[in-house]
């Protein structure tokens, strides 16, 4: 009678543990991400995003090369960014990064599911800074001669310009040892470091004439026009630093009046080739009429004319040996100190040799006084 009791009990008590066995079993069932996506995508392997990288241009002898980069995946979330090798991130898929040194260039993609890759290339073919291989602004072509007897570039308006190759990158002023010269502009400062990094510059092939660009005047560089004339050193030094921005030259390049330095440097490798220049009358104009620009033909040496004569030239260099003082609004308790400026090379009036300088106050004008520009890599 008891053992029939008991099996009822018995019965109810395996009903119990196999239904929690097929409950337990259901919820493993239940839980092995079928029905769980989220917790069946941390388990699945992400995909890495990809990156192709190429340059623009093989050929040796560039000043900068682009590496177009593109990043891809495999991945429906897609791209989140790039980080280029100057560490800055860009939210796209491809991009074109320009770079002006030889070297190993690295690039980082990352995926919107977190994943990141790396990919490197190497840039070879940029030309080293020399002397003999010319910088070449953007929006200019080379249009005659060779480094090292005048390499001629011009823009697109016709403003020319030859390259001054400076080996050694030490440029040259017969006056640094001379305390009554000195030279202190910035410009100056400027070009010397430009030509340490680049080893030479660019003087303008010819006086600077006048002319306007979209209402601003500028000083050209330009073939038979009438050399700027009667005007200050302190309006050709303003336009012609102007310049630049009116012709709409490329960023890192900028013009000046010549300076102390340009001038001899420039004399110096003209000697070089042709002794005395510097130094002798039997080049310039002197005729007593200014001609137009480039006219005289004894005076188109390298590609440069009319240094030696045709007009006088400001220059930025400072001659200590006189000052001049004035007052301001008439105020004659109110005086201001007129620095002299000084002017190279001779004019149709006057017979000097491209070697000679002298000061003049740099507020005063003459008509067989004018100027020129320069034109170098800041």
């Amino acid at each position: 009678m008891k053992n029939n009791m008991m099996l009822p009990i018995i019965i109810i008590v395996i009903v119990l543990v196999v239904a929690s066995l097929g409950l337990f079993a259901y919820n493993l069932f239940k839980d092995d991400g079928k029905d769980n996506p989220k917790k069946s995508s941390q388990s699945e392997e992400l995909i890495e995003p990809q990156l192709k990288l190429e340059l623009d241009d093989v050929n040796d002898g560039k000043e900068k090369v682009s590496i177009n980069a593109e990043a891809y995946t495999d991945d429906e979330e897609g791209i989140k960014a790039i980080i280029l090798p100057d560490g800055t991130q860009v939210d796209t898929t491809t991009i074109s990064y320009e770079v002006t040194e030889n070297g190993k260039y690295t690039f980082k993609v990352i995926g919107n599911n977190g994943k990141e890759n790396s990919m490197s290339i190497e840039v070879q073919n940029i030309r080293e800074a020399s002397a003999e291989f010319p910088y070449i602004p953007e929006g200019f072509e080379h249009v005659g001669g060779e480094p090292d007897n005048g390499y001629i570039i011009e823009d697109k308006i016709g403003n020319q310009y030859v390259w001054v190759p400076v080996p050694n990158g030490k440029m040259t002023r017969n006056t640094m040892l001379d305390q009554d010269y000195i030279e202190s502009t910035n410009t100056a400062s400027a070009l010397v470091n430009s030509v340490a990094k680049n080893y030479g510059f660019y003087i303008a092939r010819f006086e600077a004439s006048e002319t306007e660009v979209n209402g601003t005047k500028a000083a050209a560089s330009l073939p038979s026009k009438t050399p700027w004339t009667n005007i200050t050193y302190l309006d050709a030094a303003n336009v012609a630093l102007k310049s630049a921005s009116a012709f709409e030259y490329p960023d890192g390049y900028s013009t000046a009046i010549i300076n102390s330095y340009a001038w001899d440097t420039t004399l110096k490798w003209i000697d070089e080739g042709n002794p005395n220049y510097s130094t002798t009358l039997n080049f310039g104009n002197y005729s007593g009429q200014i001609y137009p620009t480039g006219a005289t033909e004894s005076d188109i040496i390298y590609g440069i004319c009319d240094l030696a004569g045709n007009v006088r030239e400001w220059t930025t260099e400072i001659f200590k040996g006189a000052t001049e003082t004035s007052s301001k609004k008439g105020n004659k308790n109110n005086q201001e100190v007129v620095l002299y400026r000084v002017v190279r090379g001779g004019s149709a009036s006057l017979n000097k040799t491209a070697g000679s300088h002298i000061g003049y106050p740099e507020n005063t004008s003459e008509n067989y006084w004018g100027f020129r520009t320069i034109l170098y890599k800041e």
